[in-house]
């Protein structure tokens, strides 16, 4: 048996990643609690304020605010991660009303040039990302 040091090397480092994912999953899950879902819980308390119906979700791996006035769902805004090499990148992954249709897009809570991480985004960088998509659904209904 002498790959018996590259089968023992490919175990240790399937382990190694593991750890890396579960690690990941854990750093995430603290940003979507002290970063996401304050912002989302603060933007649905003002919405219902002004008459909209404003539900904040915990989903596995991200959590949502879906806002409805009447019948009709306005926007489900979902916060999500991407990993890349330099640590994980959060987004938010919208789906808004544009007249009768439901249109699905993805945007960063940062400009780029460059995708900001996890330990850069803050809970007002999540609500200026909702409110750039928010009023584009008011704007369809006026225009």
């Amino acid at each position: 048996m002498s790959d018996w040091r590259k089968e023992l090397g490919g175990i240790l480092e399937g382990r190694a990643r593991a750890s890396r994912a579960e690690q990941e999953n854990a750093q995430f899950d603290a940003f979507l609690q002290q970063v996401a879902a304050p912002a989302l819980n603060d933007l649905a308390t003002e919405l219902q304020q002004h008459g909209r119906d404003a539900q904040v979700r915990t989903l596995p791996a991200a959590i949502q605010l879906v806002v409805r006035h009447g019948e009709a769902e306005e926007i489900a805004f979902r916060v999500l991660k991407r990993s890349v090499p330099n640590g994980l990148v959060p987004f938010a992954e919208v789906r808004l009303r544009k007249g009768l249709r439901l249109v699905k897009t993805e945007s960063v809570f940062r400009d780029p040039p460059a995708p900001a991480t996890i330990e850069e985004i803050q809970p007002d960088d999540v609500i200026r990302c909702f409110l750039k998509h928010y009023r584009m659904v008011l704007d369809a209904e006026q225009g």
